[in-house]
């Protein structure tokens, strides 16, 4: 989510884990890239205001991590990668496959209006399923509600209910027609949950347990509904709702003001596996897979289309995803079978950018000079 008071938006940007051989024309990870990984790496962390990071890179079966910095500000604690952190918007990309799963079975279609879940939201008739989940549905984000975020920053502990925040998100203008622009709402995905809720008849944290943590052995990965994490892990900081150049710890603040779309808590390796299980579709059929890349056309324009839950980055799979304190982008490269996760304890941006972005791009740069993405949120 976005660190200003008046738009808390959370950011666009966004298999089991096999050892396969490196595909053709792949950069192996040998010394020689692993040392300008680092170098990489090192450099893009000095222009971030992060105070730690956590770096994944795989090629195939071979795979190079590091971590730069402290999980606590003013003290140097070396962060590790098995440190769990709040993953914010790739939420959104674990919402989107269990949507698709539910259609593979038949309980749902894409292109089916969302009346029958939300009758009273405006428009409603003319709103379909994939229209929330590629942001063309128009609804505004709850987060650009003033006094919804006030009450968010002023008391970060408290527990939200999702019902809350999508009435909130309903009752803001509407940003354009249904189907008639891109506008990227946490309200859309809050939405898919409550879909997804209402035709399983079950919360959207066991659905994400039962039909992605546990078939992908993401033993570190959870949809926590209080404020603590698993240990180990690192604290977040953030400037949201701060005095002057203060920094706030929002190390325990509560993730239900993100729910659906940014609740999750995950860790460096299992992150690696949904990076992999995202985009390659394996726990989806072939042609739910297709549907997930299909681009929502009024994004296209950016030179970075969003699709269903996902975004593409010049080549990239990709989704970024920031919540008060902390920011995360994962990153699947089909054509080299490739992998790059970033971790970093903060949403605090440096020249108009959060720390992921800048450091994803650092490392694509090393491994696929072809497919540099843009390196800003």
């Amino acid at each position: 989510m976005r660190r200003t008071h008046a738009a808390l938006a959370t950011l666009l940007v966004l298999v089991l884990l096999a050892s396969f051989a490196a595909p053709a024309g792949a950069a192996p990870l040998g010394k020689s890239n692993e040392a300008k990984l680092e170098s990489a790496l090192s450099k893009a962390f000095a222009k971030t205001k992060a105070p730690g990071a956590i770096a994944g890179v795989w090629i195939g079966g071979k795979g190079w991590t590091a971590v730069r910095g402290s999980t606590m500000e003013g003290k140097q604690v070396t962060p590790t990668v098995t440190d769990h952190t709040r993953i914010g918007s790739v939420t959104k990309t674990f919402t989107g496959t269990v949507i698709l799963q539910l259609v593979d079975e038949g309980k749902l279609k894409l292109d089916q209006s969302i009346a029958k879940w939300f009758p009273t939201a405006p428009e409603a008739s003319k709103i379909t399923i994939r229209e929330l989940g590629n942001m063309s549905s128009g609804i505004n984000t709850y987060t650009a509600d003033e006094a919804i975020t006030a009450r968010y920053l002023e008391h970060p502990s408290t527990a939200w209910k999702a019902d809350e925040l999508i009435a909130a998100g309903l009752a803001l203008p509407r940003k354009f027609a249904p189907g008639a622009g891109f506008f990227y709402s946490d309200t859309n995905t809050l939405m898919l949950g409550k879909i997804a809720e209402t035709v399983t008849g079950k919360s959207i944290g066991t659905l994400l347990r039962e039909r992605i943590f546990k078939p992908l052995a993401l033993k570190q990965t959870s949809f926590p509904a209080t404020t603590a994490l698993a240990d180990p892990f690192w604290n977040g900081y953030t400037t949201q709702d701060a005095e002057g150049n203060a920094v706030r710890d929002s190390t325990h603040w509560s993730p239900t003001f993100a729910g659906a779309a940014g609740q999750v808590i995950s860790t460096l390796p299992d992150l690696h596996r949904w990076a992999i299980a995202l985009g390659t579709g394996s726990l989806i059929s072939k042609g739910a897979q297709q549907q997930r890349l299909k681009p929502n056309p009024a994004s296209v324009a950016a030179g970075r289309p969003y699709l269903f839950c996902l975004g593409r980055d010049h080549g990239w799979l990709t989704h970024t995803g920031d919540i008060p304190g902390y920011n995360t982008t994962v990153a699947y490269l089909p054509k080299m079978k490739a992998t790059i996760v970033v971790l970093a304890n903060t949403d605090i941006e440096a020249e108009e950018a959060l720390p992921t972005p800048k450091l994803f791009t650092a490392l694509a740069e090393v491994i696929s000079p072809g497919n540099v993405p843009s390196g800003t949120h």
